[in-house]
């Protein structure tokens, strides 16, 4: 027998007090002591044939742990179910003592997914999606490409650095007197321009010889990645060992040809690009225009989220992050990186997409949106062309996950997304 009762922490937070009868208590301590004295061994004694008392004396505290173990995992679930509760992460349980004729007891911290009845969901102001590409930015674009083409060609007529020249260094930076961990290296291309050494300028290499070596100065920001260096100075020992001129290559249908891609003359590159530049700029505002719908509905509809959900968004966050460095050919490990500063910073961010979340699932059931067979069709289709696997092949990979339900969640909450910008009121000037 099962008695339990629940207590309100907050909209999403409850307190469930489980308490199971002495009888139940002492039918689980029989059995476990039974399994311990068929299965121990003690000198003197023959397997199976340990005395019960001996078992208790040497084993007792060990079988009285995984005995409450065993009644929380076997009666938890009665209690969640009698009180209707739908946990969105596995309950923190705090356990009582099993005690033998005494009643076992023990509490169960649950988050639930809060009551959402949504209003005023109805003509939100958004930004409107200007995904418009101008001839200039699309030549800025080209000129950024043929930076990326430059060579690097060794200066020979003189041997004082001028401005706009790249020095190739050898340096290595101390801060306090002590040498910085990292910061010893060879062969390195210094921009002599404005700025810091940090971000490979150095402008106080402007009149040096090759062959010589000076001293220059660079400050740490206050949010640097790596905490102990924050708002501290360095000392680098800089040796010009060579100069270099950066030539960018001519803007000619050779040059484009020499990018590799499909396009073979200026013109197809300048269709090409304007076209891509689109495609990311729509992407971009819809991404704002989203997060913009997201803010408005929650200021009419403030929600409580579980704090469980928003930690796994954070997690979700901070793994896309990390996966974006990896495929582009960067070690997240060298970087650094403060990981708790990290999920601070995208906390607020996650936390409004829990709510927006909370919000968009009640708002598909309010307006009856469902995701259809067809829908998860064309979403198998797409990844199909995105992937180059066969639509069937990925389907079959979310069903052995068991993640057909999540995404068909998923494409529900798009569904209640893309109503609500049906609905909405655009505002022009921004995107």
């Amino acid at each position: 027998m099962v008695q339990s009762r629940v207590e309100d922490l907050s909209p999403v937070v409850k307190k469930v007090s489980v308490e199971l009868t002495p009888d139940r208590v002492e039918d689980a301590l029989e059995r476990a002591f039974s399994t311990v004295s068929r299965t121990v061994k003690l000198k003197g004694y023959r397997q199976g044939h340990v005395p019960r008392r001996l078992v208790e004396r040497y084993f007792g505290d060990d079988v009285k742990k995984d005995v409450a173990q065993k009644l929380v995992s076997g009666s938890i679930q009665e209690a969640l179910a009698e009180h209707k509760l739908d946990p969105v992460a596995p309950p923190r349980v705090e356990n009582g003592a099993v005690e033998a004729g005494q009643p076992f007891k023990y509490t169960a911290t649950v988050e639930v997914r809060p009551r959402v009845e949504p209003k005023d969901y109805l003509g939100l102001t958004v930004p409107k999606v200007e995904a418009e590409v101008t001839d200039a930015q699309v030549e800025e674009r080209i000129e950024e490409l043929r930076k990326q083409q430059a060579m690097f060609v060794p200066v020979t007529d003189r041997d004082v650095v001028e401005a706009g020249d790249y020095a190739s260094v050898d340096y290595q930076g101390f801060v306090e007197g002590a040498p910085l961990r990292g910061a010893k290296r060879e062969g390195v291309l210094l921009e002599v321009a404005p700025g810091s050494l940090l971000e490979n300028k150095a402008e106080g290499l402007l009149g040096a010889r090759v062959g010589e070596t000076r001293e220059l100065a660079a400050g740490f920001p206050s949010d640097y990645a790596v905490p102990e260096l924050r708002g501290k100075e360095a000392r680098f020992q800089v040796a010009i060992k060579g100069i270099k001129r950066r030539e960018v290559p001519a803007l000619d249908d050779a040059f484009v040809q020499d990018l590799g891609g499909d396009a073979k003359t200026l013109a197809e590159l300048r269709e090409k690009l304007k076209g891509e530049m689109a495609q990311q700029k729509k992407e971009r505002a819809e991404g704002d225009q989203r997060e913009k719908l997201l803010e408005a509905l929650v200021a009419k509809n403030p929600v409580e989220a579980p704090p469980a959900l928003v930690e796994r968004n954070v997690d979700a966050m901070l793994q896309g992050m990390l996966e974006g460095f990896v495929r582009r050919g960067i070690d997240p490990r060298q970087l650094g990186l403060n990981l708790e500063r990290m999920r601070d910073e995208l906390r607020q961010r996650a936390l409004l997409e829990v709510k927006g979340y909370l919000l968009l699932e009640a708002i598909a059931e309010k307006e009856q949106l469902v995701a259809t067979e067809d829908d998860l069709d064309k979403h198998f289709a797409k990844l199909s062309a995105e992937l180059g696997q066969p639509a069937e092949k990925i389907k079959a990979a979310f069903r052995r996950q068991d993640s057909l339900e999540s995404l068909g969640a998923r494409l529900r909450q798009d569904k209640a997304l893309a109503f609500l910008l049906s609905k909405a009121n655009f505002a022009t000037g921004e995107g």
